[in-house]
């Protein structure tokens, strides 16, 4: 608990340290360096990211990056939350199957960045979609280009020389790149995008976009915030609100509602979960919450004037080959998640019991009677419910305990007292006065089930199921430039993926590679990050030849 309220202090002195730098015009500014795998995807793939952000040219506090698609008319397709780990992450966002075939943005950012709604702290790039179910919208009339490509390239700085320029299909080659001594940079080698002749964009209105309240900082310095805002015309800011967050394991975040009716819930060292509910103290009263995703606005429409997707006869055989590889790719090229450590969730009981240790009676109520004497189970007007002996103080609370089950709060004792322990594993008991944050609870009578699954206690009616984005668990990309099979076909868009690769003293590494059974035109790309926090690039063309 001391460990819970010292995070939290230092999360708000920090909040409070940005907001006195705002109020004296000294915002800090990120910068957001990413390398995409490949400028052009078909719906459905992975699109592997390499992604550094700084502040101050050192390490982000933001532990969040998110990251997006955005088509011309302002609507997102996709979207991940991504950790940091010291403002780095390997990650990568997948194309939904729904979108359509067109140009869109790309855009990796911080809540900080989005909170202020400051697009020039954002990555932006265009990519290009290819879906054959969804061919591109007919052409408008023609508009002036409203942005500017970001001529970044800096060719003196990296070198690229590889083994050949021309290779066969199949043909093993190898790469080598110099840059300065020991440096770290990220290559790519993958299918040249035709329809887009540059790569990164840069909006023709940089800046923090007009409406900005830099009020609302909402950085995250300790884990991903959930932000809701209740409907309800005239906001209680003394009702209590319980989120638990359910997956491989449970836990338990409380908050109450601002004048404005918002509730902010941190999830701290939580970085995995599958849903969420949300319910307040008062089972028996529905309340409506329009939850926020925490991706960041639309852009205007100066950013999102960019060329429209023009595909012509001529490109048949580019968009054939492009679903070819699209179907193999995941073969040869795909990430692996790294294993994490657990975290601690829940609270240290006073006393704990293994109900296989038991013979379990018809219900919950008769088994806790039986065999927990510091749990009582009392009647009112037929009604079940619990009481927990208070031991330092040697007395009985007067009021309910927290009651949960796999972490998710049951208000209704009546109804659990009758149900089957039939899945349940274990009970623990805290009998003592017990706070979470500020709130103070006359006990804790909690439940763990076999398979995390609520042992089949049913959702309490009241209760909101949250459709919420889950956070993207961090992974490896393993990279097998031989087939597994020979029998099976090598027909990848992406020939060579590596990420914070760090160069030698003389400043020199050479990487092999293969081309792959699809002939085209590829594209070398390299970037590295310049000791005064720049993100320069240089690109180089591969021709990948049919031999017979």
């Amino acid at each position: 608990m001391m460990r819970l309220t010292l995070l939290l202090l230092f999360a708000i002195l920090s909040t409070n340290l940005w907001a006195r730098q705002t109020q004296q015009n000294h915002v800090p500014r990120e910068v957001v360096h990413v390398h995409s795998a490949q400028s052009i995807a078909v719906a459905g793939e992975r699109i592997p990211l390499s992604i550094r952000i700084t502040m101050d040219q050192a390490p982000s506090s933001s532990n969040f990056a998110y990251a997006d698609l955005i088509s011309r008319n302002g609507k997102r397709f996709g979207g991940a939350v991504i950790p940091l780990d010291k403002g780095k992450a390997n990650a990568y966002l997948t194309i939904p199957e729904n979108t359509p075939s067109d140009h869109y943005l790309l855009r990796v950012y911080s809540r900080y960045a989005a909170s202020i709604n400051d697009a020039s702290q954002y990555h932006q790039e265009l990519i290009s979609v290819i879906n054959p179910a969804i061919p591109p919208a007919p052409k408008n009339t023609e508009k002036s280009f409203g942005g500017k490509w970001d001529g970044s390239t800096a060719t003196n700085s990296i070198a690229i020389q590889p083994e050949s320029t021309r290779l066969t299909l199949g043909e093993r080659s190898s790469l080598t790149v110099s840059a300065s001594p020991n440096s770290h940079v990220s290559i790519s080698i993958s299918r040249k995008n035709p329809f887009l002749d540059d790569q990164r964009f840069a909006p023709a209105l940089a800046g923090t976009d007009t409406g900005a309240n830099t009020a609302d900082l909402l950085p995250e310095l300790r884990g991903h915030i959930i932000k809701g805002t209740l409907t309800e015309k005239k906001a209680d800011t003394t009702q209590l609100y319980f989120l638990s967050a359910h997956g491989d394991q449970s836990a338990l975040y409380l908050g109450t509602a601002n004048k404005k009716g918002e509730i902010y819930f941190d999830l701290g060292a939580l970085k995995h979960y599958e849903f969420l509910l949300l319910q307040s103290d008062q089972d028996s009263v529905p309340f409506g919450l329009n939850l926020q995703l925490p991706f960041a606005e639309a852009p205007s429409s100066e950013t999102l004037n960019f060329p429209p997707l023009e595909i012509n006869e001529k490109d048949k055989a580019i968009l054939d080959n492009l679903v070819l590889s699209a179907s193999t790719t995941t073969y040869f090229l795909k990430p692996t998640q790294k294993k994490q450590v657990p975290i601690v969730t829940g609270y240290a009981p006073d006393r704990g019991y293994n109900l296989d240790d038991y013979n379990r009676f018809e219900d919950l109520a008769t088994t806790l009677k039986e065999y927990i004497p510091t749990v009582l189970v009392r009647k009112n007007k037929k009604k079940f419910f619990f009481k927990l002996t208070n031991i330092p103080e040697r007395s009985v609370f007067d009021g309910n305990p927290l009651i949960l089950v796999d972490g998710m709060p049951v208000f209704n004792s009546h109804k659990l007292a009758q149900f089957s322990p039939e899945n349940i594993k274990r009970a623990e008991i805290i009998n003592r006065q017990f706070y979470i944050l500020s709130y103070g609870f006359d006990g804790i009578l909690s439940f763990t089930s076999y398979e995390n699954d609520f042992g089949g206690y049913p959702i309490p009616e009241h209760a909101l199921y949250l459709e919420y984005p889950q956070i993207q668990q961090p992974v490896d990309w393993q990279f097998t430039p031989e087939k597994k099979d020979e029998h099976f076909p090598d027909f990848r868009s992406i020939l060579l993926w590596k990420d914070n690769v760090q160069l030698d003293k003389e400043g020199k590494i050479a990487l092999p590679f293969s081309a792959s059974q699809i002939p085209g035109t590829y594209e070398i790309k390299v970037s590295l990050i310049t000791p005064d926090g720049r993100q320069v690039w240089t690109t180089r063309e591969l021709e990948v030849e049919d031999g017979i």
